[in-house]
């Protein structure tokens, strides 16, 4: 667990350096890119986010019936009922983490469309 931890707290760190980093670099002067660099982006963009799109469908139709299973078997076995609950809060956790990369690929491309 403390080499989670570590791992946790370098990512963290280079987060947040590259973002200082970034916005600095940001307000030194911006980039053009040619009609065609940005179409092709755009393009690489809406591929990347329909296969998120379809894999968040997934993942959501999966935790729905491991969730509904879950439940069923701390109702039915109720000395696994705080198993259950521990799995149905681990599966809810990661579907909302892709739930939150998939609603920030689309406020990308919704913005990119601006």
């Amino acid at each position: 667990m403390e080499i989670y931890y570590v791992i946790c707290r370098a990512l963290s760190w280079g987060l947040l350096i590259g973002f200082f980093l970034g916005g600095f670099k940001l307000m030194a002067g911006r980039k053009e890119y040619t009609e065609k660099q940005v179409r092709a982006s755009k393009l690489l963009l809406a591929k990347i986010t329909g296969v998120v799109k379809y894999l968040t469908i997934l993942t959501l139709i999966l935790g729905l019936l491991w969730c509904v299973y879950f439940l069923i078997l701390g109702c039915a076995v109720p000395e696994q009922a705080e198993y259950a609950t521990n799995m149905s809060q681990l599966i809810v956790s990661v579907l909302t983490v892709i739930s939150i990369i998939f609603a920030f690929l689309e406020f990308v491309r919704r913005t990119d469309d601006r």
